[in-house]
């Protein structure tokens, strides 16, 4: 992960240099279809492992920059993210769990000359992210990594569609449970699918 960091500084210096310090600025606001897939795990009781997989919906906004480079672009923005709760019953208990995150993201735009107004893109990011379950909150590291497509619409609005892989944290928490402690060690993941705007200032 950490050169992972370190090629996308070495790639920001580049994009600085030949782009001669260009400032192009956007929002986006996405919607989102979540297959939210959470592994928990469960000490001082009888379930041991469990799985709380739903599909619900999310929604994110971001604001960002452009900076060309040759044969593509360069995107830097901060988003925020927030999905639906993930619910299941089991024996008629009922457990949900609430994930939303704030990121760093760094998009790479592939400029391929095709006929159409498309550019795939790639993207990797890291921040902030906050699970809550059997009503706790935690806080810890939130990653993606996706890939997708924009559409050109107009001179400022672009349509994205795109793939990610979302880690939202890794937590482990004590909770009372009748009698005795229970210790969960939850991982909350999900593969969501985005739908949204750009809009260019």
């Amino acid at each position: 992960m950490n050169k992972i960091l370190l090629l996308a500084g070495v790639a920001c210096m580049f994009s600085l240099n030949a782009s001669a310090f260009e400032f192009n600025p956007y929002a986006s606001v996405k919607g989102k279809y979540v297959f939210s897939r959470n592994e928990i795990k469960l000490e001082g009781t009888t379930e041991g492992k469990a799985k709380l997989n739903d599909n619900v919906l999310g929604a994110s906004v971001a604001l960002g920059t452009i900076w060309p480079v040759e044969n593509g672009d360069f995107r830097f923005e901060v988003e925020y993210t927030k999905n639906a709760d993930a619910e299941k019953s089991r024996n008629g208990v009922k457990a949900k769990i609430k994930t939303q995150a704030a990121l760093l993201n760094v998009y790479y735009d592939f400029n391929l000359n095709l006929p159409v107004n498309v550019k795939p893109y790639v993207s990797f990011g890291m921040g902030w992210g906050q699970s809550e379950f059997a009503s706790k909150k935690e806080n810890g590291t939130s990653v993606q990594i996706g890939a997708g497509a924009s559409y050109q619409l107009c001179d400022h609005v672009s349509v994205d569609l795109g793939y990610r892989y979302m880690s939202y944290g890794d937590f482990e928490k004590k909770y009372r449970g009748p009698g005795t402690y229970i210790e969960a060690d939850y991982k909350p993941r999900a593969h969501e699918l985005l739908l949204g705007l750009r809009y260019a200032f």
